[in-house]
């Protein structure tokens, strides 16, 4: 039944409205004292107010003011009781609707009916619009919790998401999340809006293990758990009050968590109100939600794992080759000394049989030399390790070194050796000795499966990149490609590769089967040797063969510019510093090429020094877009050297400018790791600050730099 409240001192006026509500099925409440009426207003206790304007025991105008700012929050409606003369229009206006007095019963009853079914209405549009944000806020909730579970590969930050998402969503009073680390390693997390009693952390763990079991019922427990094996982390929020046993007769949601097929956990929360079913499915969708992440989480652990124990692998097989190795060289040596003094004749005259024997053992040691030379050359290679001397110069050199070296190999064996060399080739930079080693690599191949009145032709050129058939480079993650190659290729008409092994070649320790190759023997080492040193270089290597026809080797390097070859090294730099875990200083001047004061000039001329030069130190001066530039790596220059050649250029460009001519530079620097991991980024860096420096500008009269300019040598 629905209930009224009447203000009215007129106790004839309040029998007729107290008799009429009451045929339509609404009760009546009779108060003119205020602290009643707020009292049944504040309790919820009527839905609709009745105020006769003109009662005599108190002020309707105020009355109504204050009822009107409280029924306004409350739904709540204020019909008021009028005399058309005596009654103002502003406190009228304060009430939903007016009934003239004296009261007609018929108005009355349709007035109140009609302001209690819109107060209905109302409630429910109310309730609506509550249920609706609250879902609204949920579905925020659960859309920006699944962003960060989307964003983190950490298991323990995801359970941490999961219920930080629960907490905002549902305002939880406690949460018990049991999570299994390992079999030995099981946390519980308590996060608790209050502290809690000592005998309530005790219930919660064994109600976290009877769960756990429950979960499990007919079917085998993965672990079996007891409380001691279980470690409590607590988050409190506020810990000047305590929760005791009492919480766990509170409204509660308890949900598995799963990871795939496995399982991972388990959480319930308690709250002393109830849970509605929007809760419900908000507790179970977030539940859920995390399981995908771990998953990913624990793969990604797993492949981390797996990942650490075969670079462990890795570097113990290197270590074990290496060692070996060098262990075998050492005898070798000692062997082959031996066997050159008995061949000298100096311990004696030496039979025919004992010098067939003799050279069979001297050949078969500088065989085992080769091989194991091989195995040391793989190792440092794959390691980082192999050493590098680039310097400009011609690549014809080289090769016409291996071709003279096997000549008269070549002649044995009744085979044709020519040599085709691009007069005036560009020169670019390599390491002679590597192009050497890799040219000797492909010729030997050659010679050993080209059978008698074959030939094999060495052939040089420069070529563009439009010229390189990209399809035959395989096995390579992110090529990057230059304008112009020098090729190198060996060509014979031997006994040639199946399609089927072409993509074998380069494996190591592969040999292609057939009677000839293993007739020669071999590691199957010389290829991705030669395959490595080609890609120190920055350049490629690929195979064309056809079986009974004939096999073609090409490798190309790129041909260089000074900065080019400059960011190649400053690369490899960038990558031994972040190793060592120390950094490196680039510096960066740029200037008009037809500039009043040539400061880039004056470097370069060494009549200005910027920094002091060291054996790591490397430097390229270039030309480009009608400009000069310079650019120097400084490893392991630090902020502090930073600082010191900056005051270096701008001392150096006040001190020298005049009235008449000024430096017209940009200049910047970059630390690597801390503004570049590479040098492709550390470039990015410093040219980034240069477009910041504006040419240097001098005042009439004075000297130096305008604004806050900041240099980098």
């Amino acid at each position: 039944m629905s209930k009224v409240l009447l203000v009215s001192d007129n106790e004839k006026q309040n029998e007729i409205i107290t008799e009429t509500l009451l045929h339509c099925g609404v009760s009546t409440i009779v108060s003119v004292d205020e602290e009643n009426i707020f009292s049944c207003v504040e309790n919820g206790l009527v839905d609709l107010v009745i105020v006769d304007a003109q009662a005599g025991t108190i002020d309707a105008p105020i009355l109504c003011k204050k009822l009107k700012a409280f029924l306004h929050t409350e739904n709540l409606l204020l019909v008021l009781l009028v005399e058309a003369e005596k009654t103002g229009y502003d406190v009228m206006k304060l009430s939903n609707a007016q009934v003239l007095k004296p009261v007609d019963e018929k108005i009355l009853s349709a007035t109140v009916l009609a302001n209690l079914k819109m107060k209905k209405s109302l409630d429910i549009l109310s309730k609506n619009n509550s249920e609706l944000a609250k879902s609204l806020y949920q579905l925020d909730v659960l859309y920006n919790t699944s962003t960060q579970l989307a964003g983190s590969l950490d298991k323990q930050k995801l359970v941490n998401i999961m219920i930080d998402g629960l907490e905002k969503s549902l305002s939880f009073s406690l949460s018990s999340t049991l999570i299994f680390n390992g079999e030995k390693d099981i946390d519980l997390i308590i996060n608790s809006l209050y502290g809690i009693s000592t005998r309530l952390e005790h219930s919660l763990k064994l109600r976290a293990i009877l769960s756990y079991r429950a979960l499990f019922d007919k079917k085998e427990i993965p672990f079996e758990i007891n409380v001691e094996d279980i470690k409590v982390i607590k988050n409190i929020k506020h810990p000047l009050e305590e929760y005791d046993l009492n919480i766990l007769k509170f409204d509660n949601l308890f949900a598995p968590i799963n990871v795939g097929e496995k399982f991972f956990g388990l959480i319930e929360v308690f709250r002393e109100n109830e849970f509605t079913q929007e809760d419900t499915t908000c507790f179970q969708t977030l539940s859920r939600q995390v399981s995908l992440p771990l998953e990913n989480a624990s793969l990604y652990e797993e492949i981390k794992d797996t990942n650490t124990k075969l670079e462990k692998l890795e570097r113990l097989k290197s270590e074990f080759t290496s060692i070996v190795s060098h262990e075998l060289r050492t005898p070798l040596t000692a062997i082959k000394n031996s066997l050159d003094i008995l061949l000298s004749g100096k311990t004696g005259e030496i039979t025919a049989a004992m010098d067939k024997f003799l050279n069979l053992a001297k050949r078969n040691v500088t065989r085992l030399s080769g091989i194991i030379n091989d195995l040391l050359d793989l190792t440092k290679v794959e390691a980082g390790k192999m050493d590098f001397r680039f310097e400009k110069g011609d690549i014809n050199s080289p090769v016409e070194f291996v071709k003279n070296t096997f000549e008269n190999l070549a002649k044995e064996k009744k085979i044709e050796l020519k040599l085709d060399a691009q007069k005036d080739i560009a020169q670019t930079y390599f390491d002679s000795q590597r192009i050497e080693q890799v040219v000797t690599n492909l010729v030997s191949n050659a010679v050993k499966f080209t059978n008698e009145n074959g030939k094999i032709i060495l052939k040089t050129e420069t070529i563009p990149l439009e010229k390189v058939d990209k399809s035959k480079i395989f096995d390579m993650q992110n090529p990057v490609f230059y304008e112009n190659y020098i090729k190198v290729s060996v060509s014979d008409s031997g006994i040639g590769i199946a399609p089927e092994d072409i993509t074998k070649v380069f494996d190591k320790f592969q040999q292609i089967e057939n009677s000839l190759n293993r007739k020669n023997g071999g590691t199957g080492l010389g290829l991705p040797i030669a395959k490595q040193l080609i890609e120190a270089h920055k350049g490629f290597i690929w195979v064309e063969s056809e079986p009974n026809v004939g096999t073609t080797f090409s490798f190309i390097i790129p041909i260089l510019s000074e900065k080019e070859f400059f960011t190649i090294e400053l690369d490899k730099d960038i990558q031994k510093v972040k190793n060592a875990s120390k950094p490196l200083l680039l510096v960066c001047i740029e200037e008009e090429k037809e500039a009043e004061l040539p400061l880039i000039d004056e470097i370069k001329s060494e009549k200005i020094s910027i920094i002091r030069k060291t054996t790591n130190t490397k430097e390229v001066f270039y030309e480009e877009n009608g400009k000069k530039g310079l650019l120097i790596s400084i490893p392991e220059g630090d902020k502090f050297a930073r600082n010191f050649i900056e005051k270096k250029i701008e001392t150096h460009l006040e001190q020298n400018a005049t009235a008449d001519k000024k430096y017209d530079i940009v200049y910047s620097t970059a630390l690597a790791p801390e503004e570049g991991e590479n040098a492709e980024e550390l470039l990015a860096a410093v040219r980034k600050n240069l477009t910041k420096y504006r040419p240097l500008e001098l005042e009439s009269g004075t000297h130096g730099l305008c604004g806050s300019a900041t240099s980098s040598e």
